[in-house]
């Protein structure tokens, strides 16, 4: 029994890079199931015990990276001994796996569709909101907030921001200037949200 559920954890996971494969080279709407099935090498009678729709393949493919930003968090608590650099150095991090993670790249651009939208988009910018509202809440516990920041609407702004700048550089520049985007809204806002001290050593790269 275990031989049988490593081999359909196999063929799963075969699927699912096949379809980031796919979706990414023709785009959820120009893909087929047939594609999938044959650069993933298995029959669709295989992929139907797994998924049972192509949108039910996209869907999977999102959650796969629903806790990355736990992860990134994390990482960079781990190394960072300010939570606003943390915060700011994750955002980074983000954008260069954007470039780099064919997973996270096919995920950012799912979640633009509007089947995905409705039923998954939801779901991800709660958890990271939370992701944020939680380095923002030991920034604050540390003292590098400005007094009177409500770290809630904190929270939801700066995702907001991260949103709407990648949808604008990816509009303007394909995604290539999002890194510097990012820096110039970083160097504006970093100033109303943290105190003079901490703002002159924060970096924004």
């Amino acid at each position: 029994m275990s031989s049988l559920r490593h081999r359909a954890t196999q063929t799963r996971a075969k699927l699912l890079r096949a379809a980031t494969e796919v979706f990414d080279r023709d785009g959820f709407a120009g893909s087929s199931l047939a594609e999938v099935c044959a650069r993933a090498g298995v029959s669709k009678g295989a992929l139907y015990c797994h998924f049972r729709s192509k949108e039910a393949l996209g869907v999977a493919i999102i959650e796969e990276q629903s806790l990355l930003w736990h992860r990134l968090r994390d990482d960079q608590l781990a190394v960072e001994p300010s939570p606003t650099q943390a915060l700011i150095s994750m955002s980074f991090e983000f954008a260069r796996r954007l470039d780099s993670d064919l997973t996270v790249r096919v995920s950012s651009k799912l979640l633009r569709e509007a089947v995905f939208f409705d039923v998954a988009a939801a779901a991800q910018v709660v958890g990271w909101i939370a992701v944020v509202r939680d380095l923002l809440s030991l920034a604050q516990e540390r003292g590098e907030l400005k007094d009177g920041v409500n770290v809630r609407h904190a929270a939801e702004q700066i995702v907001a921001e991260l949103l709407g700048l990648q949808f604008v550089a990816q509009a303007l520049s394909g995604g290539t200037d999002l890194r510097s985007r990012l820096a110039r809204v970083w160097r504006a806002s970093s100033g109303c949200l943290v105190t003079p001290s901490v703002c002159e050593k924060l970096r924004f790269e």
